[in-house]
């Protein structure tokens, strides 16, 4: 073969690596995100998407659901059977996910989204999973302490990457120390959290106000 005739091939050679690698970048880009959306206990009892709280309304799981389609995540919200425990719960989400992943999502691609007794499901999912790179947002929890009785009850750490949206009104979680102050034995995770002041106490998460969508939807899709 002629140094000429060599060249050109290693030239196509070349040419196909880098096709084939801008292939495998648009296939990974183009991977859908998907997102696990936990409800909370008031769904759970009455088994309906829009049931009502004496107190603070309706819980619209529908219009929740919605807004995260609409972003583009492929979306998974179904309502537990009102007999579940968390602990059925959290087995249900594990083999979910399990089954996601072993489907070629990369865990960077997959977010559990907790609400209320949502998120209690989804720490414990997290503790149970074991995978660090799926993603989790937390709503109406208090991370810090949700964190200590997941490891008390379990005997487990949580793992994963984690954002914790909560309401400075709520009076349903109790006092809550910030993420940032727990002791560097408990601050392992990857995690961020978020205090809303919109006065509106543990309500704030039977609706999808951008107030905690935004930021949840911005962490579900934030780069891998």
């Amino acid at each position: 073969m002629s140094l000429r005739n060599a060249a050109a091939g290693l030239a196509c050679i070349g040419v196909l690596l880098a096709v084939s690698g801008a292939g495998a970048a648009s296939d990974t880009a183009a991977s859908p995100r998907h997102l696990i959306y936990l409800h909370g206990r008031v769904v759970q009892d009455q088994q309906s998407p829009r049931p009502r709280s004496p107190r603070f309304g309706y819980y619209e799981l529908e219009k929740i659901l919605q807004v995260f389609r609409d972003r583009g995540f492929v979306v998974d919200g179904e309502i537990r059977p009102k007999t579940a425990s968390e602990s059925e719960s959290a087995d249900r989400v594990v083999a979910k996910a399990r089954r996601l992943l072993a489907s070629g999502v990369p865990p960077g691609r997959l977010t559990i989204v907790g609400a209320s007794m949502g998120a209690s499901i989804a720490l414990l999912t997290s503790a149970r999973l074991q995978n660090p790179d799926v993603r989790y947002c937390l709503l109406g929890a208090c991370l810090a302490e949700s964190v200590r009785g997941l490891l008390a009850e379990e005997g487990k750490h949580p793992s994963g990457r984690f954002l914790a949206i909560r309401e400075a009104s709520d009076d349903l979680i109790g006092p809550c120390p910030t993420w940032k102050d727990v002791p560097s034995s408990r601050s392992t995770l990857v995690a961020r959290e978020i205090v809303l002041r919109t006065g509106l106490s543990h309500g704030f998460l039977y609706r999808p106000m951008p107030e905690w969508v935004n930021p949840a939807a911005e962490w579900a899709g934030a780069a891998e």
